[in-house]
C-alpha cells in the first residue's frame, strides 16, 4: 500500500531533521506553487490535514527532496 505524506507531514518530517532550519507548511505549499513540487488534492472527506489539503506519494516525495538536497536516507530510515 502506498503511503502518503500531507503539506503539514513534509514541514514537520524536515524540520524534525534539520538543527538549524524549521520548514514551514507555508514554505512547502510555496514549492507546490511554484510548481517544484506536484500534490493531489485530499478528498473532502478526509479531516485533520493541518493548513493545506494537500499529500504526496512517499516515493514522489523523495524523488523531490533528493532533488533539493536533503538526506532522504535520514529523513526515511525505515524505508528502502
Amino acid at each position: 500500500m502506498k503511503k502518503y505524506y500531507t503539506v503539514s507531514q513534509i514541514a514537520y518530517k524536515l524540520s524534525a531533521h534539520s538543527r538549524s532550519r524549521m520548514v514551514s507548511e507555508d514554505a512547502v505549499y510555496g514549492w507546490v506553487k511554484q510548481g517544484k513540487l506536484h500534490v493531489e488534492r485530499i478528498p473532502g472527506n478526509i479531516r485533520g490535514v493541518g493548513k493545506y489539503p494537500f499529500w504526496i506519494e512517499e516515493s514522489d516525495l523523495k524523488a523531490f527532496l533528493r532533488e533539493m538536497n536533503y538526506d532522504v536516507d535520514r529523513l526515511f530510515p525505515d524505508n528502502d
